[in-house]
């Protein structure tokens, strides 16, 4: 149990002190400004948290809070790329390892059981990490320019524990894709494909449940939507957590299978 304690901590260092780390907090602040948080019922037209700041005499201040705007910053748009800069601080560590050799060393000291563990948590922990600190250093900035007194302390907590968490799951579909792809960015960009199609998949189902007046069907299907964890301490959506969850150790069973399939364990 030691071996494995110990090999998390140095992953996690591996993890954080390198250029992946700060790059994913830096973008998650660029996200999150970029995301859009307004639509005028009159013209339809839709704000980003950038065109609001530019444009704030167009709004008043009951319209536009900084506790409503971080709860809508995080929306299905920063859910497809979420999954590609979460991994950042992983991927760039752990491609290294493979195309280097040194996880062959690596392996030999530990075993493999725990260097996948090892490796899984690190993964996780860095890449939630990650996430909520862009979202605090955003957040931050979102405080010092609007109306706040209604967000108290207790509501922010939750806020970045819910983004944090939200990082975490994120992690899993560039984690199982690494287990049989050595190149970094193939492995960032295939994410973003993929939650692109599944978004696209669940609106297909909305349309048709719509179309059929199938209403409670829809509500019902919210927890597909990973961008629901970011609330999960504000609700008890346990389906969300529970579904994300599964998904998770999938991914990780997944990469296990993978990794073992290989001739050369490094023992």
């Amino acid at each position: 149990m030691k071996k494995v304690y110990y090999s998390i901590i140095i992953e996690l260092k591996k993890n954080i002190i390198n250029y992946g780390f700060f790059m994913c907090i830096i973008i998650t602040v660029i996200l999150c400004f970029t995301s859009e948080i307004y639509i005028d019922p009159i013209t339809g037209q839709e704000y980003s948290v950038i065109a609001v700041i530019t444009n704030m005499n167009q709004f008043s201040s009951d319209e536009l809070t900084a506790v409503n705007i971080l709860h809508d910053s995080v929306s299905p748009y920063i859910t497809i790329f979420l999954p590609v800069i979460s991994s950042i601080p992983f991927i760039s560590v752990f491609c290294s390892e493979r195309i280097s050799g040194n996880m062959r060393f690596i392996i030999s000291r530990i075993s493999r059981y725990k260097y996948y563990i090892s490796k899984f948590i690190s993964a996780a922990f860095s890449g939630g990490f990650s996430v909520m600190l862009g979202f605090i250093l955003y957040s931050s900035i979102i405080l010092l320019m609007f109306e706040n007194n209604s967000c108290s302390i207790t509501e922010l907590l939750k806020i970045y524990a819910g983004m944090g968490i939200y990082g975490m799951f994120s992690v899993a579909p560039a984690f199982f894709i690494s287990s049989f792809v050595k190149n970094k960015y193939i492995i960032c960009c295939f994410p973003f494909i993929l939650m692109h199609f599944y978004y696209t998949f669940l609106s297909k189902i909305q349309d048709i449940l719509i179309s059929n007046d199938k209403w409670d069907i829809m509500v019902k299907m919210s927890f597909l939507y990973p961008s629901g964890l970011k609330e999960i301490f504000f609700n008890t959506d346990v389906y969300n957590l529970a579904y994300n969850f599964l998904l998770t150790i999938a991914a990780f069973g997944g990469f296990v299978y993978i990794m073992n399939r290989r001739v050369d364990y490094g023992q």
